[in-house]
This record gives structure tokens, sequence and C-alpha cells, in this order.
């Protein structure tokens, strides 16, 4: 009989033919080398299938699945997992060839940590890194090696500091708890988490090896509501289980409806040209980061299309370029000639 693998690595992907083949490289170039690769192809529509049963490595198991969803997937990778630790790994992004070993080192030199993930660095499409555009970010960990993880670090105001796609986690423990939770169409990832955080001890690390790649700007209005119905639930449901030991779920209860956000179209317009597209500062400033130049020509085209008789616009395209340490020593300069 085939001996189980330490780690079982579970990829989810639906239409994935763009970057799934530099994501699966990542995975199979690991020093880390007993694994087994699940990959779930969640009813892809374009040729991912074929793209996956194109590599002939015995390690690659697939999934073929009519659509489910993300946590459907995710607990049917779950189901066919056999190892003892499972790693998450989305199917656009990569990892540096000591990703795995790194946590598989933490979680059994600490073996009453639970789940471990770590820091990421952003990239463009072209697969450009920003290392300078991180999460959590540097200040986070305070200059020690990892920071242990405590249900209020999952607070409702502030951005999760697991990032779903780099944990590492005991495969027992998680089924135990019931895995990822469908009813949470969103943050079902957070969901997860919390439920570990209540009863386990779980980490991330001020480690940056793997990196997510952007696809345009942030998440629109229009989930905006879903996304704070779902949070909010979080921690009401977080709450109900250490006060009284359940929640709605765990009760076979109907959760209450996602309200309806209606996003009015925009009534007023700027002037032509003071349009300060302050929605593309964060991608534009990763884009420099990364050097990413036919984006960062993309996307200060666009800024300065719309924005072009601002000083704010103009501010906002050229510090990026000129440079934290050159901005800083011409406000002191500035300052040194205002006390004369």
């Amino acid at each position: 009989m085939e001996p189980h693998p330490t780690l079982s690595v579970l990829m989810p992907v639906y239409n994935g033919r763009a970057y799934i083949r530099p994501a699966i490289d990542s995975v199979l170039n690991q020093t880390f080398r007993d694994f087994e690769l699940i990959i779930v192809n969640d009813g892809s529509t374009d040729d991912t299938l074929a793209i996956v049963q194109g590599y002939n490595d015995p390690r690659i198991v697939i999934i073929n699945q009519k659509n489910m969803g993300v946590a459907r997937s995710l607990n049917n990778g779950l189901a066919a997992a056999r190892g003892e630790y499972v790693k998450r790994h989305d199917a656009d992004d990569t990892s540096t060839p000591e990703a795995f070993q790194v946590q598989i080192d933490f979680l059994k030199a600490h073996p009453d940590f639970v789940m471990v993930s770590n820091q990421i660095a952003f990239m463009s499409t072209r697969g450009k890194i920003a290392m300078n555009h991180r999460q959590p970010q540097n200040r986070y960990f305070n200059s020690q090696p990892y920071q242990e993880l405590s249900v209020d670090d999952f607070r409702p105001d502030n951005s999760s500091p697991v990032i779903h796609a780099t944990v590492c986690f005991k495969l027992r423990e998680v089924l135990d708890l019931g895995g990822y939770r469908p009813e949470f169409i969103v943050s079902e990832d957070n969901d997860l988490w919390i439920r570990m955080a209540e009863k386990y001890r779980i980490a991330v690390l001020n480690t940056c090896n793997y990196f997510v790649r952007l696809h345009g700007t942030s998440a629109t209005k229009v989930h905006a509501g879903k996304i704070k119905h779902f949070r909010k639930l979080l921690f009401e449901f977080s709450e109900e289980r250490r006060t009284i030991g359940t929640d709605p779920i765990m009760r076979g209860e109907k959760l209450p409806p996602i309200p309806v956000v209606n996003v009015e179209p925009e009534t007023t317009m700027a002037p032509k040209g003071k349009n300060v597209r302050d929605d593309l500062r964060f991608i534009y400033g990763l884009m420099i980061d990364a050097g990413d130049w036919p984006e960062v020509r993309k996307y200060g085209g666009q800024i300065l299309r719309d924005g072009w008789k601002s000083t704010s616009t103009w501010k906002m395209l050229l510090f990026p370029l000129i440079g934290d340490k050159l901005i800083k020593s011409g406000v002191a300069v500035k300052a040194l000639f205002r006390k004369k």
C-alpha cells in the first residue's frame, strides 16, 4: 500500500488557464518533496482541465467537478487529502522553493500549534513582484519571527492577518471543526480561522515567501454590502460560541438575509481634468514598486487623463517615482528654509 504523504497541497481552480502553469510549477519545484497536489477543477469552462492533465507527475491528484463554489470545493479537497498537514495554494499565485519546508519545520518544532500562515508580497499579472507591498506589513511583527493569533486579531474594522492561500494546518483538527462552512458565501476562510483560534494555537510567520497576483483594483461597491454582512456575522457567531457553545449554523438555523444595497450612480461629476483617481493610487504605486512599466503607463495614463488639472494628481503620479527617501529629504530642506 502506498504510504501517505506528509503534506496535501490543496489548489481549487475555476477558469485558471492564464496563470495555473506557474502556480503548479512553483509547487512542483519545492525543496520539500513529500506531498500530493490536489487540484480541484470547479467546473472550469476553459482549457484548465487539459492543462492540468498535461502534467506527468504522480503527485498530482485531479478532482473534476461541476461548479460548486470555493467552500464546497475546498471541503471536497479536504475529503480527498491523505497528508497529516494541508497546505493551501491559489491557482494564480506562486511560492518560493523553500516555502513549504519553512511551514512544515515550524509546525513540527511547535507541535502545540495547529495552523501557520505567512506574509505575502503582491505581484502584477506579468509576475513582477512588489516586495515593498506586503501583507501583513512588516511593522505587524515587531521584529519577531512570528505572531501568535487570537480571536481578537480578527476585528471587523481591520483586514485579516491570515492570507488564506498561505495557510498550512493539521488536517484532523480542521475536519473535527467541520471544515469550511458554505453558509458563508464570502469570508468562509475567516470563519474557519476564528473557530480555530477559539480552540487551538495558530500563528503567522514573519517570512515572505508567497506572491499574490493582482488582477486590477480591489472589490467593487457592488459587493461591499455582502462582505460587510458576513464579516458582521463572523463576530456575532464567535461571541455566541464562546457564550453558549453553539452558533446559528451549528444549531441548524437559517442565517439572516443579505441586505440589498442599491449602488447609486455618481450624481456629481468633477470638472473635466480635476477628477483625482484615489481609487488607483494603491495599484499604481504597487506597479512602480514591481517595476511593471506597461502597467505603470496604463494606470498612470488613467490617473492623468481624469485629473491632469489637479496638483493632487501630479503628486500621486510623481511621489512614487521619486521615492520616499528623496521626498523626506525635500521636506527636511523645505522645513530648514522655513526656519530661516
